[in-house]
């Protein structure tokens, strides 16, 4: 009668299942008819020193790299909202 009785699948047991899968959970990725990339959520890191970050297999999380990245990548969404600021007052 065991082995006819099946247990539940737990939501930890199904996270392991797509992390063994390396499935890329929670992104959304938007294309126009044409198949132009309109949007992509999370946003790709548009920094230099991301995609050389990403590059680098160093063992461990480098502090004084990753406050850089961070920096760089201020720069690139404080632009973005000007424009969206902008766009908005038009």
């Amino acid at each position: 009668s065991k082995s006819k009785m099946k247990k539940k699948t737990t939501k930890t047991q199904e996270a392991k299942k797509i992390l063994k899968k390396k499935f890329k959970v929670n992104t959304k990725v938007v294309f126009t008819e044409d198949g132009q990339l309109v949007q992509q959520w999370p946003p790709v890191q548009k920094s230099s020193l991301a995609q050389a970050d990403e590059e680098d297999d160093a063992s461990g999380i480098n502090l004084d790299k990753a406050k850089e990245i961070l920096r760089e990548e201020d720069k690139f969404d404080k632009e973005e909202y000007r424009k969206k600021v902008k766009e908005k007052h038009r």
